[in-house]
């Protein structure tokens, strides 16, 4: 056979394309590597680690820099060597093509969020929907860490072993408050220790004794009809193949029989519940299988006896009566045992199996395994056995499942043999959907869509249904508070010599201010650029006065009203004073700081950390005029090592100048007029906080894209990889061709591939 070599153009198109090491490296080593190399790189634009990442999409935001910079000519600058036209050229076009969009016409890769926990508004909104109990999780944990701006993020949210013993203390307070208990229940109450009760042997140890069988008792007076509890503490000597074996009496009504296990030392209460006419009753109890076995090898299991430390009354009492009881614990009582089948038979098992079914399926987000429900019920048996009432083997058992990784852990648990990647199942997407827009547990009717297999195929009417639930209120205030900064407000700080009126009543103001519109923009389907341009706001009559708005004249107390705004104010989230008093400092405005959150939480595009030897602002020379604030800017635009930066942020922050460090509306800083004119790199022009909405309302596409980021992260719980472009892509798109509204970015988000998909690799 003889082979014919390939033309050279065919053999061209078929060398594979150069890497970041042989196509940009040599051109980088030669003409930027002097100046963007190690802590102190220009720009924070380390070219070092830059090369070292795993792609070049890795470092999109700094990758995407370079080529604008090079592509406008400002890179190399002036003073340094410059590329031939043509290298420039090879440069610029290897890095868009890294940079380029992947296919999006194939399968893309929908990441893996890891397992974590759930957060503390997580744990709070699932125990009141799970069990209807209110828990101040933020004031009983520590404070969730930030991953990607937010407290959602699985890569954070670990679980280390102090929180381990929150956990447990928490879920104690809480099953206490979820069930009422028999147990619990302790007054009005009637004692009648050991002294004071008939029949019996002998006293011992501060109590009565019954060495044979028997019975003990007390006369006991019941003032009027009702329901009564019987309490009874005792312990027990043991011997046998069986514990001592007490009966509850009222009368001659035996009102059950339970096992004492309990030892001299360690006392335990029984209680049985009496339903008792007025008068006078002889309660007590009885010793039903006594036991003598003086040849029993071991010589503290020779002999079974009963010894009772006091008999209570208590009552009577309403609170175990249905309509006294919680919905959750109504709910679960609903199937549950009845009190002769929980303690005179096997007949208990059945009803408490279907009882946890229903707990665990709601509390572990999907349907519980038979071994998880087998291993539960034991846990209530083994209460029932100690004698533990009905209730108070519930409480337990909540208890045990709050503790449990099931509930406390939020995310997929593949197959066994999965690999690759897969589609969630019904309950995994049904979590996924009600901890995005909910903060919280699926309800039932997510549940049930599971269950029949019509979540994936009904997506948009849920999240219809879900927006306009009053429970979405935890998206627009986790969501919203977080990407815009203002959840900052709760602990913000002001100089009280130059801002004595910012306290907390007016931070609760300002934070209510943003909720509201954002609120707004939400549920009645606004465009997303109302967020920048709305003309009206929703202030209190404290916020009015603070403002300055004279038109608000009217407004009563606390209650918020819709206001329309003077023209200086119509910008949307920018002239918030929630959003201008987390971007100042505690004294004074800052301009970088404004500028940096626009370009972070509006463009998606922070400027890099600043080096290790910046500083503050400078100041005038000794001895010289003081400047202004504009003036001392241009100071530190002109350190070469600041301008690329700064001249990028400071236009942008002094476009807001004329809201002071509180967000009031001011004219002059002291004695300067203010000036909040600027120019953005590329010419444009830009005058005060409307200007800047202008200028972000024509830039609006990269707006969009920011906040579809933003929302994505927060939705999956993870950050965005280069392979969440595609999806990234289709969602602003979705959002813009269906009338730009936040609900429709939700349910592109929610029919993605990251949300609606998992890839479990090959299966490690």
């Amino acid at each position: 056979m003889i082979l014919v070599a390939p033309p050279a153009a065919q053999s061209e198109a078929l060398a594979p394309r150069p890497d970041a090491e042989t196509a940009i490296k040599p051109f980088v080593t030669a003409y930027c590597i002097d100046c963007h190399v190690g802590d102190e790189a220009e720009a924070g634009l380390n070219f070092e680690k830059l090369l070292e990442a795993e792609s070049i999409p890795h470092r999109r935001l700094q990758w995407e820099r370079v080529v604008e910079r090079l592509a406008a000519g400002e890179m190399p600058p002036e003073e340094g060597v410059q590329p031939e036209a043509a290298e420039r050229a090879s440069a610029l076009a290897w890095l868009r093509a890294e940079l380029a969009d992947p296919d999006c016409t194939q399968p893309q890769n929908p990441g893996r969020a890891t397992l974590h926990r759930l957060n503390r508004t997580e744990y709070r909104n699932t125990v009141r929907d799970l069990l209807g109990v209110e828990f101040d999780a933020a004031g009983f944990f520590p404070v969730d860490e930030l991953g990607y701006g937010f407290d959602n993020n699985g890569d954070v949210l670990s679980l280390p072993p102090v929180l381990l013993e929150k956990y447990l203390q928490a879920a104690e307070e809480i099953a206490r408050r979820a069930v009422v208990t028999p147990e619990s229940i302790v007054e009005p109450r009637t004692d009648y220790p050991w002294d004071a009760l008939h029949g019996g042997q002998a006293a011992r140890d501060g109590a009565q004794g019954l060495f044979t069988n028997g019975r003990l008792w007390a006369d006991a007076k019941f003032e009027q009809p009702g329901e009564y509890l019987l309490r009874v503490q005792a312990f027990a000597t043991q011997a046998g193949d069986e514990p001592v074996r007490m009966r509850l009496l009222a009368g001659d009504r035996a009102l059950r029989t339970v096992s004492v296990e309990a030892g001299p030392g360690d006392p335990q209460t029984y209680v049985a519940r009496i339903a008792a006419e007025a008068g006078t009753l002889r309660v007590g109890v009885e010793f039903t299988n006594d036991l003598w076995q003086p040849w029993a090898e071991d010589a503290e299991r020779r002999d079974r006896n009963l010894f009772v430390t006091s008999i209570a009354v208590v009552g009577p009492t309403t609170r175990l009566e249905e309509e006294e009881l919680s919905p959750t614990q109504r709910r679960l009582a609903a199937v549950a045992p009845s009190q002769d089948e929980w303690f005179e038979s096997d007949d208990w098992r059945q009803p408490t199996r279907d009882l946890l079914e229903g707990l665990l399926l709601r509390a572990y987000r999907r349907p519980a395994r038979d071994d998880e429900l087998e291993r539960m019920a034991e846990f209530m048996g083994a209460a029932r056995r100690r004698g533990d009432s009905f209730e108070r083997a519930l409480q337990l058992a909540v208890e045990a499942t709050l503790c449990s990784p099931q509930f406390l852990l939020r995310g997929e648990t593949p197959p066994a043999d999965a690999r690759g990647v897969r589609p969630l199942d019904g309950y995994e997407l049904a979590s996924r959907l009600s901890y995005f827009l909910w903060s919280s547990m699926p309800d039932d009717e997510l549940l049930a869509a599971a269950a029949d297999g019509t979540l994936l195929a009904g997506l948009d009417a849920q999240v219809g249904r879900m927006l306009a639930s009053d429970k979405s209120d935890e998206l627009i205030r986790n969501f919203g508070e977080q990407w815009l900064e203002t959840r900052r407000l709760a602990t913000l700080e002001r100089d009280p010599e130059r801002f004595p009126e910012f306290d907390d009543e007016l931070r609760s103001a300002m934070r209510e201010e943003t909720f509201r519109l954002l609120a707004d923009v939400v549920r009645n389907d606004r465009p997303l650029t109302t967020l920048l341009s709305a003309d009206y706001s929703f202030i209190n009559a404290r916020l009015a006065k603070h403002y300055g708005l004279s038109a608000a004249e009217g407004l009563g107390g606390e209650e918020f009203r819709r206001v329309e705004l003077p023209a200086e104010r119509r910008a949307g989230v920018l002239a918030h004073g929630s959003v201008l008093a987390v971007t100042a400092f505690a004294d004074r405005t800052s301009p970088v700081l404004r500028g940096k959150w626009v370009l972070d939480h509006l463009l998606a595009d922070p400027p890099p950390p600043p080096p290790p030897s910046a500083g503050s602002l400078p100041e005038p020379a000794s001895g010289a005029a003081p400047k202004s604030l504009r003036e001392r800017l241009e100071m530190h635009l002109a350190d070469a090592t600041c301008a690329s930066c700064h001249k990028r942020m400071d236009p942008l922050g002094m476009a807001l100048e004329n809201f002071d460090a509180v967000g009031r509306w001011r004219e002059f800083d002291g004695e300067e007029k203010i000036d909040a004119n600027g120019q953005l790199p590329d010419g444009r022009q830009l005058t005060g906080a409307v200007g800047l909405r202008d200028v972000l309302l024509a830039d609006f596409a990269r707006v969009r894209r920011a906040i579809a980021e933003r929302l994505l992260t927060y939705a999956l719980g993870r950050g965005l990889e280069p392979y969440d472009r595609c999806a990234v892509n289709a969602i602003v798109a979705a959002a813009e061709a269906n009338g730009d509204t936040f609900a429709n970015m939700v349910r592109a988000i929610v029919k993605s591939a990251p949300f609606l998909q998992r890839d479990e690799g090959r299966g490690e």
